[in-house]
């Protein structure tokens, strides 16, 4: 082989060697968008979630809204027995 064909090889090799690294390279971007893509919606999603999560002092005060209905509920039913205990004696 001259040095005229040698360098054509060489020079063959490196260009296939380049398109095999950038091939490689526009691999990793593809991916790395995809990445950034979900990591985007991943963060919308849990912003979502903590707009709608509810705090300690909004629990606890859920809580004892029902807890206090609960209890004037149980004061009604306890006074209707009353009532019917008293009609019952009455007959």
């Amino acid at each position: 082989m001259t040095a005229l064909s040698i360098e054509h090889v060489f020079g063959a090799a490196v260009s296939l060697m380049i398109s095999v690294l950038w091939y490689w390279v526009r691999g990793i971007d593809g991916r790395l968008h995809q990445a950034e893509a979900e990591r985007n919606e991943l963060q919308k999603s849990l912003y979502a979630v903590k707009l709608d999560y509810a705090t300690k002092a909004e629990a606890r005060a859920d809580q004892k809204t029902i807890m206090d209905g609960l209890a004037r509920l149980e004061n009604k039913m306890d006074k209707m027995a009353d009532k019917l205990d008293r009609k019952a004696d009455k007959s």
